[in-house]
């Protein structure tokens, strides 16, 4: 049976609303997921909720939002108290959403990092630097589209977990094996595997396309204004540059490592 909740002081309640803060989702290794389509790219992905809050006025109706409550009923009776299904009001679920125009949906899931990297000629990704949400949510994006093999952050880039880079990832982070927040020693190690690690830059020594990416590869990219930090320049084994027209400087960050993560797509097919 579904529990309806009122009150904001709801211990459920409360652990959703910390989780909006970085060291909070730390602690607990776990985030927030908000909004009908985001949450139903989780569970098709077989990602299984530790929490869920929804308010039917705000959710609505409608055969997808009809979907969606049959699978998390079905999903609830398979895993039984591992996951907390609660029916709260408007001003609750207001309380916990960072949207302005709440979906009347939210949950929580664990950190999903436990996942090996997808196997096949290794093509990793290390945000180094990244600072906007957005940027790194749609970089998420283009990693997964392209069939990059493992993305990583370093600690000078926005959380993995922030609100807004989970939205902007439209479900990435339940598909794409992950790793936050990793030092450069253990990086050292992740890329071991990788011939090539190359640093988007704009003054670049090779011109993107005309980089091997069927080898074994990693691409660092780094902060919208000041590029890569001095510790992923000193990891890079080369530089790639796109070459731009009209008197352009430079390209989004997430904008140029798409075009260099679909170039390596295109070469490896």
């Amino acid at each position: 049976m579904v529990t309806t909740v009122t009150s904001l002081d709801n211990p459920t309640v409360k652990h959703v609303r910390a989780l909006s803060r970085r060291r909070e989702r730390y602690k607990e290794r776990a985030f927030v997921v908000e909004g009908a389509r985001l949450l139903g790219e989780a569970l098709v992905a077989g990602a299984v909720p530790r929490a869920v809050l929804m308010a039917r006025e705000l959710l609505g109706d409608g055969p997808a939002q009809d979907r969606l409550l049959i699978t998390l009923g079905d999903l609830r009776e398979g895993v039984g108290r591992n996951m907390r299904v609660l029916e709260v009001t408007s001003e609750v679920l207001r309380s916990v959403s960072e949207t302005e125009s709440p979906q009347g949906i939210v949950a929580t899931f664990a950190f999903p990092e436990q996942r090996e990297p997808t196997p096949g000629v290794p093509l990793v990704v290390v945000a180094d630097g990244v600072r906007d949400p957005g940027n790194l949510g749609t970089l998420l994006r283009a990693a997964l589209g392209a069939g990059t093999t493992l993305f990583c952050t370093t600690s000078a880039t926005v959380d993995l977990y922030n609100p807004k880079v989970v939205r902007a990832a439209m479900g990435a982070h339940f598909r794409l094996p992950l790793r936050s927040n990793v030092g450069w020693d253990r990086l050292a190690e992740i890329l071991t595997d990788c011939e090539a690690i190359w640093g988007a830059t704009a003054d670049g020594e090779t011109v993107y396309n005309d980089a091997d990416w069927r080898a074994p590869s990693a691409i660092i990219v780094g902060n919208e204004d000041r590029g890569l930090t001095p510790e992923g320049r000193r990891h890079c084994t080369g530089s790639v540059a796109i070459p731009l027209q009209g008197g352009l400087e430079s390209l989004n960050v997430a904008v140029a490592a798409a075009v260099l993560l679909f170039e390596a797509a295109r070469q490896r097919r």
